[in-house]
């Protein structure tokens, strides 16, 4: 079953988010950012499975300058490494993509670390293609 994140999905969405490698993360900030993804341009998903968490989409939406339409990106995305490779993220980056395209998105777009080729051919097998670079600067890099 997949439904929107509720403030009770905060402890094993942080579970998820360790196994992404986001350890830092606390149930109380993540409850936070269940309430930011509750206004509107987004969202979190959840599949859920025999009533527990197994993996989550996180999304948002909005307008670009120099386009007709918006643009849909995908935030942060985990599926339970026990459930990983049996469908299950593909059913929940569908109900991602359809509430994307629902919300007059013509350019979906999802980041992914270098480091995680596997999630690469994921995408990749979705339709993804890869079009631009993403260039970062991060606080305290002469920022």
């Amino acid at each position: 079953m997949i439904r929107q994140a509720k403030l009770s999905d905060a402890k094993a969405i942080v579970s998820l988010l360790v196994q992404l490698g986001y350890p830092d993360l606390n149930e109380q900030l993540v409850e936070e950012k269940i309430k930011l993804h509750e206004q509107p341009g987004y969202s979190i998903l959840v599949s859920v499975i025999d009533d527990k968490v197994i993996g989550f989409i996180s999304m948002h939406w909005f307008e670009l300058m120099h386009w007709k339409g918006r643009l849909g990106r995908f935030t942060s995305f985990c599926i339970d490494e026990k459930f990983r490779s049996q469908g299950v993220g593909q059913e929940l980056l569908k109900a991602g993509e359809k509430l994307l395209l629902e919300q007059g998105c013509i350019k979906l777009e999802v980041t992914s670390n270098l480091r995680r080729t596997k999630t690469h051919e994921f995408y990749l097998k979705a339709g993804y293609g890869e079009d631009s670079r993403r260039f970062v600067k991060m606080k305290g890099s002469k920022f």
